[in-house]
């Protein structure tokens, strides 16, 4: 009886293993998105108010 316990808790490490790099993997990918809006919104934003600007001037 232990011994089917042992390998149905070997499958589930692995496969827990499995789901958990895959919901760091997830996350990891959120936060690099996250931090790319922020750029694009720190950065893009002003660069377009400018040219908007210039483009308004004219």
């Amino acid at each position: 009886m232990g011994a089917i316990f042992d390998a149905i808790f070997e499958e589930f490490k692995e496969t827990s293993g499995l789901i958990i790099g895959l919901i760091l993997a997830l996350v990891i990918m959120g936060l690099i998105g996250y931090a790319l809006t922020n750029v694009r919104e720190a950065v893009v934003s002003p660069i377009v108010r400018f040219i908007k600007k210039l483009v308004s001037r004219k």
